[in-house]
This record gives C-alpha cells, sequence and structure tokens, in this order.
C-alpha cells in the first residue's frame, strides 16, 4: 500500500503525467482505485464510457484501452477494461469504475444517475464533471497533475477513500 501512496503523492505533488492534456492519466486512476475502502480484489471491471458519435471520445476510449492492454493489476485485482456508450449507461451494473471520457458532457447528468444507481465509482480528465459532483473522481493534467474528489458524487455511489490519500488530494 505504501508504495501505491508514494505514486500518487508523487502525482499530486507535482511530477508530469504521460497523458496528455484532456486525456486521462491510467496509470494514476488505477492507483487511486488502490485506495478505495475496501481495496478492490479479484477481476474488477471498468468501464470506459464514450460518446460514439465524439471523435475526442473515441480518441481518448482507445488511449484508455491501450494504456490498460489485457489487465493492469493493482494489489489484490485486476483491472479490465471495457467500453461502454452513453447510450448503454444500463449496462454499467455489475462494474466497480467507470472511465468516462471527454465529449459526454451532455450526459453527465445521466452518466450519475446510473453510477449512483449501481455504485459506480466514476473517474474523469473533466474537473467539471467532479465540481458539477456528477464524477467522484477529476484528474488534471498539465505542469503538474492535481487530483479532486467530490464528497456528494462519492457519498452518492458509496465510495469511501483511505484517509491517507484524502489528504492528499482535494476534496470540494
Amino acid at each position: 500500500m505504501r508504495g501505491w501512496l508514494i505514486g500518487v503523492a508523487a502525482a499530486t505533488l507535482g511530477l508530469t503525467s504521460s497523458a496528455s492534456r484532456g486525456e486521462l492519466s491510467v496509470p494514476i486512476a488505477v492507483r487511486i482505485l488502490a485506495f478505495l475502502l475496501p481495496p478492490p480484489t479479484g477481476e474488477v471491471p471498468a468501464a470506459i464510457v464514450f460518446e460514439p458519435n465524439n471523435t475526442s471520445s473515441l480518441a481518448e476510449a482507445s488511449a484508455i484501452e491501450r494504456a490498460v492492454g489485457s489487465g493492469i493489476s493493482i494489489g489484490n485485482a485486476t483491472i479490465r477494461t471495457r467500453r461502454v456508450p452513453v447510450t448503454a449507461l444500463d449496462s454499467l451494473k455489475g462494474y466497480r469504475v467507470a472511465f468516462v471520457t471527454t465529449g459526454t458532457r451532455a450526459d453527465y447528468d445521466q452518466i450519475a444517475a446510473v453510477a449512483t444507481r449501481h455504485g459506480v465509482v466514476t473517474i474523469t480528465s473533466d474537473r467539471s464533471c467532479v465540481l458539477t459532483a456528477r464524477c467522484v473522481v477529476g484528474i488534471e493534467n498539465g505542469t503538474r497533475v492535481q487530483i479532486t474528489v467530490s464528497r456528494s458524487a462519492a457519498r452518492a455511489v458509496k465510495a469511501r477513500f483511505g484517509s491517507a490519500f484524502l489528504m492528499l488530494v482535494k476534496e470540494i
């Protein structure tokens, strides 16, 4: 656990991410999942929520798939992704986490409603989704990586994070 803490601390203290601006940093997003209480174990399905008619959304979905590959291990869990178009959000049932791509802003209310109904932690690179309490975690890339957590969105999906993690991020 200490290794994950150091990784997230390094990210929040100013190291740059390999993701381009506006694109989700998958390594950081996956590290964040290790701080969920209880931590994930076994096979952890992660949805990639995307807008099929938006080129930015499709590009980010592809980038997330490439970054995850056949799976990424965190602690005792392996994250595996599958695309879920905004037109099929009810299929989020059974997922623990959803990576929300850019280009889905018009669907944030619906994404939040479905995530709340099924207890899905939403992670995005679009800070506005977190500021409006539609997504749980936002990861902003730039010269420094900024992680923001929406308390109300986390409560709505019944997500709890370890206190060590919450000391390192901005909660709103």
